[in-house]
């Protein structure tokens, strides 16, 4: 690659360090996304995109422009957003992040723990802002008496399972359940604003508890946490959520009902995805390759909302190595989805063997449920889209009928390694 060519950005997702980088970075303006966001108003949405599909970067991308704490003209120096009206909004709002990705554990309370560890985080680093306020009101005191509680939790041992530490979590859930109201709460009477609150990969803690074996326990602790915050919280401006799926409707999101779901068949946020057919092309005649039919039948052939995308991680990879293969990986997920062939019934084992052979099917489709909670042959299938193991082509709403294909030969030879276990 000649001297003067942007560095591909291989596994960097924070808009930030992207933007900052010593060396100048090749990145696709997504930033369109900031505008559509403030202009909806919705005040919680959740977008369900497949694993690698630059959830984590746009995530990051809106904390750096709205973060009050942060200067950021810089970086979003010459973006689209900066010639919109909603320009002036940079750097003028509180912000709560959370990454849930990590969130893990052997059992329900390490789980708990590893959320409580991850609100702690976002406690310290708002707690510098907070220390010349008025300890006796209210809301400060909510603020540093949970504070406090996150402090005094003993720390793991590393490599050693720490009961204590478990212990203290367990004996101050009621704290945890509502440090992220709390945190609103503190920062919309510090600020007189009230904070957005950016929630990724918010079912990764569902499918660990599912897979293990506790999901109804944990699921009981994760409602009061997520619903106090956003649901009826006067505090709260608006909030964003990401992941693989919707959580069933019958759990968690029955009493979440102000939730705004945007999925792969939603035109909103479809553009911001993944790369359109102008970027893919644009980026690899950058780097002195063309977009012809080779790279379309490894790469291509996902449709968001009508919107024809190719996989940012699979693109990246390929202009950097120039080699055909399979870059694509969406573990965690796998192991669900493996699980949940397994139970399928035949009618479904039927049905997969008709898509390999003919290359798409038509099925009946549910997206606006997760397997794990709802199980069934419709959610299954919506568990192989959300996860970019297939793509819908058409739609028939009135029927309830969906066309569905393998979107690519990258994605045929990770299906088959799936359904062949």
């Amino acid at each position: 690659m000649e001297e003067d060519k942007k560095i591909l950005s291989l596994g960097e997702d924070d808009f930030r360090k992207l933007r900052e980088s010593k060396t100048i970075r090749y990145y696709v303006d997504k930033s369109l996304m900031i505008r559509d966001f403030l202009r909806e108003e919705k005040q919680v949405t959740l977008i369900t995109r497949p694993r690698r599909f630059g959830k984590t970067l746009n995530m990051t991308m809106i904390r750096d422009f709205l973060d009050i704490n942060q200067n950021s003209h810089d970086i979003f120096e010459g973006l689209e957003i900066m010639d919109t009206e909603y320009a002036d909004d940079i750097n003028t709002i509180p912000v709560i992040y959370l990454s849930l990705k990590n969130c893990t554990g052997k059992n329900v309370e390490e789980v708990e723990a590893a959320v409580a560890e991850e609100m702690f985080k976002e406690y310290k680093k708002h707690a510098k802002y907070l220390t010349d306020v008025d300890h006796n009101d209210d809301a400060y005191l909510r603020f540093f008496q949970t504070l406090e509680m996150f402090r005094r939790v003993p720390k793991n041992e590393k490599g050693e399972e720490n009961v204590t530490r478990v212990g203290h979590i367990q004996r101050n859930l009621i704290f945890i359940q509502n440090s992220l109201s709390y945190l609103t709460e503190a920062l919309h009477t510090f600020y007189q604003v009230r904070p957005v609150v950016l929630i990724y990969e918010y079912d990764t803690p569902i499918i660990e508890a599912h897979q293990l074996g506790f999901r109804e326990q944990f699921t009981s602790f994760y409602l009061s946490f997520l619903i106090t915050a956003l649901k009826g919280n006067s505090h709260l401006g608006q909030a964003v959520l990401t992941g693989i799926q919707r959580v069933a409707i019958e759990s968690i999101f029955s009493k979440l009902n102000n939730l705004v779901v945007y999925n792969v068949l939603d035109e909103l946020y479809s553009p911001y995805f993944g790369l359109t057919e102008q970027e893919t092309s644009t980026l690899l005649n950058y780097y002195n390759l063309e977009l012809d039919d080779k790279v379309k039948s490894y790469y291509d052939g996902y449709s968001f909302a009508g919107f024809k995308v190719y996989n940012p991680w699979s693109i990246l990879n390929y202009a950097h190595s120039k080699i055909f293969k399979a870059y694509w990986l969406g573990k965690p997920t796998n192991a669900l989805i493996k699980e949940c062939t397994l139970k399928a019934n035949q009618s479904f084992h039927h049905l997969i063997e008709k898509l390999i052979t003919n290359g798409e099917i038509k099925v009946s489709l549910n997206l606006e449920a997760s397997f794990a909670e709802l199980p069934g042959t419709d959610t299954l299938w919506g568990l192989f889209v959300n996860a970019g193991y297939l793509t819908v082509t058409q739609v028939d709403y009135r029927l309830n009928q969906f066309t569905v294909r393998i979107p690519n030969k990258e994605i045929a030879i990770v299906f088959q390694t799936i359904i062949s276990a």
